[in-house]
């Protein structure tokens, strides 16, 4: 079974990383999701990608930890998609947790780079545990480091290892961290057939990023990817 991440949401055909986004997405049949998270001024973990805001608003100039949860609200991030979206609002991860159906598989990638967000380990454990179904939840980051820390809040939380680069022995590395580690997700260029072979022989299975084209898929699919991340909503239901 290829497990299919609608990335950010369905970001080819509504406003990235939204309530909107993500509804879409579950309307268009994704059997999991993939949202990025950081923190607010006052430690409110929120789902954005982008740690400064003017790609979606360019009234909006300081970086998400420079404003409150409230004051996120009042920013507009739909209207820069299209005219039809005016008025989405950056959601709290715990909103989103609360209206995604728990069955759904859900990647929460901790955004910690270029700005550390001190804490919000803790913060996406909790919300985790209190809001969904811990079986279904991968928490994911390019900042290993954090992984350790979400592991140390709660050992049970299943980790995905997010990798731009190449790196030699990727599953043996992943594997030594002793974590709770079930996925390596790596950038789709760098994911060859030995790749994902080593990943496997550790037990550990590979979603590359982000897949824009059937034939992107499918060369991944047939290299033996266990699944990918995805922007176009029509690569959901591969099988």
């Amino acid at each position: 079974m290829i497990t299919v991440f609608a990335h950010r949401g369905a970001e080819s055909i509504a406003p990235e990383n939204t309530e909107i986004a993500f509804k879409t997405a579950l309307e268009y049949g994704a059997a999991a999701i993939e949202l990025d998270v950081q923190l607010t001024k006052d430690n409110v973990p929120v789902v954005v990608h982008d740690y400064k805001l003017m790609r979606y608003n360019k009234d909006a100039e300081l970086s998400v930890n420079q404003y409150t949860f409230d004051e996120l609200q009042s920013i507009d991030v739909g209207t820069y998609f299209d005219a039809k979206f005016a008025g989405a609002k950056i959601p709290s991860l715990k909103s989103v947790l609360q209206f995604i159906p728990d069955h759904i598989i859900i990647n929460i990638e901790i955004k910690n780079s270029p700005v550390p967000h001190k804490g919000i380990e803790r913060q996406v454990a909790r919300l985790a545990e209190q809001y969904y179904n811990l079986d279904n939840i991968i928490v994911s980051s390019f900042d290993h480091t954090a992984l350790l820390r979400i592991s140390e809040c709660n050992p049970d939380i299943k980790l995905g290892f997010l990798m731009h680069y190449p790196m030699i022995n990727a599953g043996r590395y992943v594997s030594m961290t002793g974590l709770n580690a079930v996925s390596v997700h790596p950038f789709k260029k760098i994911t060859d057939a030995a790749f994902i072979e080593e990943c496997h022989k550790y037990g550990l299975k590979v979603y590359p990023y982000t897949v824009k084209s059937q034939k992107e898929a499918d060369r991944l699919v047939k290299l033996g990817a266990d699944g990918f991340f995805t922007s176009q909503e029509t690569l959901y239901e591969i099988n």
